[in-house]
């Protein structure tokens, strides 16, 4: 909904003659409202008439806070010039230095600061994406009924008609407003009833207390420092301090994998080659393991209409998320998740009992959503972003259950596999965890580590339980990576709200063997959360760990997995020959070849995290050797801080095979040739 507001000393309306077949009721051939008249010139838009109670309601209250907006600017002058006064004070009693300020007078007197009355007008030519629905006549006088309810005076100027009118803007500060109101319809909020508590090792139940300032009173039974941290970024503050840059800023720029790119809207990326690499290896990894799990792979558009109302009634949950995008005479919405085409699919199929559990994995390239500057934090959180997501139809919550305890494994096997540790929460209702406990229980002790638990009294969204894996970062703060819900909703033809209302839902279903016609329960598995969340992830636990554990990558996932580095020149020619073997074989090595000394070389390759070192000198090439230096990446350091393990004069063959053993049932993915040696690398960044 678009509304302009213009403050009027009076106003006219003139009836004329009918522009449409069916138009409004307008028995008057003349609305004439006298004194200070606010005109609020409404256009209703195509996603609004999915409900015409809630975007009238939004109309009202946009139309009361422009009234609050106008009747209390005198007051608000008043009190910024008294500001004034007492800055041009301090500064003639010599207290500060500077130029007194003039005060600021109001362009008009004071009484004519008030709206004694308001016009709702039907005005079609604030927005080129108009709903065709009958029920968009119905907003404006809903939006009238509303303000008389709130004791403003108010009228609607009747919709279908050309007209005539009159006004009189009275030219003063606020005079003149428009706003742009998104559909928004709120969901009903559960944390003020929700309580904590934390699962031992051994299942047993502690509950989470607050002192007086809303800390965590320290939990005795648990002796692990790095939960507390945890369990206080995520019961506590969760903002970032804005004045401490994230670690792996600094680590993703110089190693030039991602970067920022102030010609794109902020919270969407520049990505280098190593950065490409790393990615494309991440989503081989996660779709190979999500295929070998049963797995269908789609891809769904990235954008779509607002003119559907199954898809409606979810987009307007989050309306200030929304990135709009004009095509024609058409708008759409690039998406922020996958569920709403995905969904809309499913409703299509032809669904058989046989079929379930059916899996059906997208690789989102991209999602978007339009997160608060001061949300955007490195790839922590963006506005435009990655996002492998499976979505799995169960037949019953019975067999969801043992679907989710299924995926409970996958998902911890990914984490692992990408070398990124995590935390575990369950969130869920009273009812739910009770009749379910057990299970719950079973899977937080497979971890042999606490867990969070957050219990509501109802449910309040689409899931009855939403499980997340968190990860913390080198500032303390933690942030989720791989998710999993329990909906019991999405699926039907249908909702009723607590207002006894239909709410229509996306009607996936299908008949079963007795005959009836079901809906199948749905789980949203983001397997390892967004990719550039998994690459923030991997270095800032990284960092986090630098002082007992040595930084790196695994070496599946390493840009660069081997350096080759020479003792001289004169071996320069062997080791051309063994990086060719390497990449030949599917390894991403590249040959330091420049003119500095050998410990100069090494200590680059450490700064650059690289797996393994090879060191070929006069010995190695006279035996047709290698001397190996293994990176002890995701280990504790050994003696003296060694970041390494040695091993001298071994066959090429050997190490082929340590490469094999490290890095088996992991995608493979080239090197670029420039990137193979030193002297041809390209680099991005001045």
């Amino acid at each position: 909904m678009k509304i302009l507001l213009i403050h009027s000393e009076g106003v006219e309306v003139v009836k004329h003659k009918p522009a449409t077949s069916e138009p409004q009721e307008f028995p008057e051939n003349l609305i004439k409202m006298d004194g200070l008249v606010l005109v609020a010139y409404v256009s209703v838009e195509d996603q609004d008439t999915y409900d015409t109670d809630i975007i009238a309601k939004q109309g009202a209250d946009v139309i009361e806070e422009a009234i609050l907006l106008i009747t209390g600017f005198p007051e608000k002058n008043r009190e910024k010039n008294e500001e004034i006064r007492k800055h041009n004070k301090k500064i003639e009693s010599g207290e500060i230095k500077g130029k007194p300020r003039k005060l600021v007078e109001l362009i008009k007197e004071r009484d004519m600061y008030r709206v004694d009355k308001v016009l709702v007008y039907p005005w079609a030519h604030l927005s080129k994406f108009l709903s065709n629905d009958d029920n968009a006549m119905e907003v404006c006088p809903k939006i009238a009924n509303l303000l008389e309810d709130k004791g403003i005076k108010a009228k609607f100027s009747p919709f279908g008609w050309y007209k005539s009118f009159k006004i009189n803007c009275i030219g003063h500060e606020v005079a003149e407003m428009y706003r742009d109101v998104k559909l928004y319809i709120q969901p009903e909020e559960h944390i003020t009833n929700a309580e904590f508590k934390v699962i031992t090792p051994q299942g047993k139940e502690i509950d989470i207390k607050f002192d007086r300032d809303k800390n965590i009173v320290p939990l005795k039974e648990i002796k692990d420092e790095n939960f507390h941290v945890f369990l206080k970024s995520e019961l506590g503050s969760r903002r970032v301090d804005e004045g401490i840059e994230p670690v792996h800023i600094k680590v993703m720029q110089e190693f030039e994998l991602v970067d920022f790119d102030e010609n794109s809207d902020k919270g969407n990326l520049r990505w280098y080659t190593k950065g490409v690499i790393m990615k494309n290896l991440i989503k081989n990894f996660i779709e190979d393991r999500l295929i070998d799990f049963g797995a269908l792979l789609v891809d769904t558009p990235i954008m779509y209409s607002v003119k559907n109302k199954k898809l409606t009634a979810q987009t307007a949950r989050f309306p200030a998320r929304s990135y709009w995008v004009e095509s024609g005479n058409n708008r759409f919405i690039l998406r922020y998740a996958s569920d709403f085409l995905l969904f809309d699919m499913a409703s299509k199929m032809n669904l058989k009992p046989g079929y379930f559990p059916l899996r059906l994995y997208e690789w989102e390239q991209y999602d978007f959503r339009r997160e608060q500057e001061g949300e955007l934090t490195g790839l922590r959180r963006l506005r435009g972003f990655l996002m492998p997501d499976l979505h799995t139809l169960c037949k019953d919550l019975e067999s969801a259950i043992d679907e989710f305890r299924k995926q409970y494994k996958l998902i911890k096997g990914l984490l692992d596999d990408l070398g990124i540790p995590s935390y575990v929460i369950f969130r869920t209702t009273q009812e739910f965890y009770k009749e379910n406990k057990k299970w719950i229980i079973e899977l937080i002790k497979s971890e042999k580590e606490p867990a969070l638990l957050e219990l509501w009294e109802e449910r309040y969204y689409y899931f009855v339980l939403k499980f997340e894996r968190p990860v913390l970062s080198a500032q303390n703060k933690s942030a989720t990576l791989s998710t999993n819900q329990i909906d019991v909703e999405s699926s039907l033809e249908y909702m009723v709200d607590n207002e006894g209302k239909q709410r229509q839902k996306y009607d996936i279903h299908f008949t079963d063997v007795d005959g009836q016609i079901k809906y199948p329960i749905i789980l949203h598995n983001s397997p390892t959360g967004g990719l550039e969340r998994v690459l923030w992830g991997l270095i800032e636990t990284a960092v986090r760990n630098k002082d007992k554990i040595v930084p790196g990558f695994k070496t599946w996932i390493s840009p660069v997995q081997v350096r080759l580095l020479t003792v001289s020149d004169k071996q320069n020619e062997y080791a051309e020959k063994i990086l060719d073997v390497l990449n030949r074989e599917g390894y991403r090595a590249d040959f330091d070849d420049r003119e500095e000394t050998l410990g100069k070389k090494i200590r680059q390759a450490e700064i650059d995290w690289i797996p393994y070192i090879v060191i070929l000198g006069k010995n190695e090439e006279e035996g047709g050797t290698v001397s190996i230096r293994k990176r002890l990446i995701g280990k504790p350091f050994g003696p003296k801080k060694r970041t390494s393990e040695q091993f001298n004069n071994s066959q090429l063959e050997e190490f082929l095979e340590m490469l094999e053993e490290d890095t088996r049932g992991f995608p493979k993915h080239k090197l670029p040739i420039p990137f193979r040696k030193y002297s041809t690398k390209v680099s991005f960044r001045k």
